[in-house]
């Protein structure tokens, strides 16, 4: 009997074992049957346009597998793009509640649902998704990038600055570029009620993170013009040619005046004969004949402007010449017509957009330091071709 037990027992034992597999197997198989049974509802739902029970549907299949988290991620960018933001909203909150997502995952639902939040105007509850993520490898950079857009929208310019320690950290170009205009913002501000110390302290701020800032320049030029101290007004000018030729042709008048009133046109002519021969542009070439008629007559003026026309043809440059052409002109008929020429020739050109964004290629008649339609800083700059520079 004893021998037979003996015999038995690893029989039993290996039928349990069986038995037990095959009843694990089994709940794998009802758990997975459920799964399927849950997510073919849901897209039923969501074929048959019911979304909200599709949502319902889909988000109770997150519970019993959590290997289904990329599906809701996708499943909330569609509903994104399609403008559909509630239903973006529902995913990744429920994603954010969820408690055995991996960090990964629940930080990648929590940028998400601040991203949801910023499309819906709630930046409050987006600054504070956003600011959760600041100290995360994966989202901390993105974060605060985001972060500097809500406090643009908000012109909240402290708040953005508060963070200028995390961003100098980050090293990124386009936030220290940001964080510049932010200082810019402020010492506008400053500027208007002519508080000239805090102007320059701001402004020089705002150099230190962004050496390549043209604004700041600009506005540091207008306060030494303001107090009269021309010299460095000229200096800032200078350096706003070396940081962004594009946009210099908008600072040439005011420069021209900082050296007349220091009685040094000469040294002014021969900056401006620099800029036209490096760039050709119409405003430099405009401003540069000028001291070329004074010195060598009309002659050698009209004769200097036909071989840049031809160099590179321009219709402000031919505006110029007709109104050359009119100054020459002694026959009143003559006059009359080359008259009527220039005016078409102006009206034509109101017509035309004087700036165009070097980021989105927003034109306007009007300059912005921020861009209307992307928002981006610096961008807007004089129009370059046959219309424009």
């Amino acid at each position: 009997m004893i021998e037979l037990l003996f015999l038995l027992l690893p029989v039993a034992m290996a039928y349990g074992w069986f038995m037990g597999r095959n009843s694990i197997k089994q709940k794998d198989q009802t758990i997975k049957q459920d799964l399927s049974i849950k997510y073919s509802t849901g897209l039923n739902y969501l074929l048959s346009n019911q979304k909200d029970k599709a949502i319902d549907s889909l988000l109770d299949a997150l519970k019993v597998e959590d290997d289904s988290v990329e599906a809701h991620f996708a499943m909330a960018n569609l509903f994104r793009k399609r403008g559909e933001l509630d239903r973006a909203l529902k995913v990744h909150e429920h994603l954010v509640r969820h408690g055995n997502l991996p960090t990964k995952d629940k930080q990648q639902a929590v940028f998400e649902l601040g991203k949801d939040f910023l499309s819906a105007g709630l930046y409050d509850r987006a600054e504070k998704m956003f600011n959760k993520l600041l100290k995360s490898p994966d989202y901390g950079l993105k974060s605060l990038t985001y972060l500097l857009q809500i406090f643009q929208s908000t012109k909240d310019w402290q708040r953005g600055i508060g963070h200028k320690k995390l961003a100098i950290k980050f090293n990124d170009k386009r936030l220290l570029h940001t964080l510049a205009n932010f200082y810019c913002e402020q010492a506008t501000t400053a500027f208007e009620q002519d508080k000239f110390i805090e102007v320059i302290e701001l402004l020089e701020q705002a150099l230190k993170l962004d050496p390549n800032s043209c604004r700041a320049n600009w506005l540091m030029a207008k306060i030494y013009e303001n107090h009269k101290q021309c010299e460095l007004a000229g200096k800032c000018y200078q350096d706003i040619y070396k940081q962004d030729k594009d946009f210099f042709p908008d600072v040439i008048d005011q420069m021209h005046q900082c050296y007349l009133d220091l009685d040094a046109s000469d040294e002014f002519f021969s900056f401006i004969k620099k800029v036209y021969d490096e760039t050709a542009s119409s405003s430099a070439l405009i401003a540069y004949l000028s001291h070329v008629e004074k010195k060598h007559g009309n002659k050698k003026a009209k004769e200097f402007l036909l071989s840049a026309l031809k160099r590179r043809p321009t219709i402000r440059g031919f505006k110029h010449l007709v109104k050359m052409e009119m100054s020459q002109s002694d026959e009143v008929e003559n006059k009359a017509s080359l008259d009527l020429i220039k005016d078409l020739i102006s009206e034509y050109l109101k017509l035309k957009h004087r700036y165009s964004c070097r980021s989105c290629g927003f034109n306007s008649s009007t300059h912005y330091w921020s861009c209307p339609s992307c928002h981006e800083w610096e961008q807007l700059k004089p129009v370059r071709g046959l219309e424009g520079e």
